[in-house]
């Protein structure tokens, strides 16, 4: 099993405060397994901010799918979601699975929604809808034309893990890098 890394931790003053750390420990360890579609790294939410963790799960676990459950806020989901999925699927060249939670939790905190699948290239393959604007006070009430909630499903092709790696060496450039300050 894995515990969340890194704990979010973020108060606003008038908007948001949200602090894990008042009832969740960090975990310490990163986790890879076996499944029949691969080796799945483990991650969640807030961890997706830090993209040397995936480095790790690539080069020292062996990661071609990578899971990130997330409950996004609807102003960070907005801003940050898609693009920080994207970005973790091509600095990893794994598959991306990001199961979201969507809608009200009570009446100051909804979930951005968007359960997303990226292939090791950065084409997003699935989209399960979500909020699509963020109002002026931070509301976010548009729901996609995505029935919500939804089940998608995509095909996961680990012969398409090897040709991206193979096209596009990063793993072993990383490896070979010399600098410093």
């Amino acid at each position: 099993f894995y515990h969340k890394i890194h704990l979010f931790d973020v108060s606003i003053p008038g908007k948001v405060n949200l602090k894990e750390s008042n009832t969740t420990a960090p975990g310490h360890k990163l986790v890879v397994c076996d499944s029949p579609i691969g080796k799945l790294a483990l991650t969640i939410c807030y961890d997706m901010r830090f993209p040397e963790m995936y480095v790790d799960l690539v080069q020292r676990g062996g990661a071609e799918v990578i899971l990130i459950p997330s409950a996004f806020t609807v102003p960070t989901g907005i801003a940050h979601w898609h693009a920080l999925l994207k970005a973790r699927a091509i600095e990893s060249q794994c598959y991306v699975i990001a199961a979201a939670q969507v809608g009200r939790h009570n009446e100051k905190r909804k979930s951005y929604g968007h359960s997303l699948a990226y292939d090791p290239w950065g084409e997003l393959l699935a989209d399960a809808g979500g909020y699509e604007n963020d109002s002026q006070d931070g509301g976010g009430d548009e729901l996609s034309p995505v029935n919500v909630p939804s089940i998608v499903t995509c095909d996961i092709d680990l012969d398409l893990v090897q040709s991206v790696r193979e096209r596009m060496p990063i793993q072993q450039h990383r490896e070979s890098s010399n600098f410093t300050f």
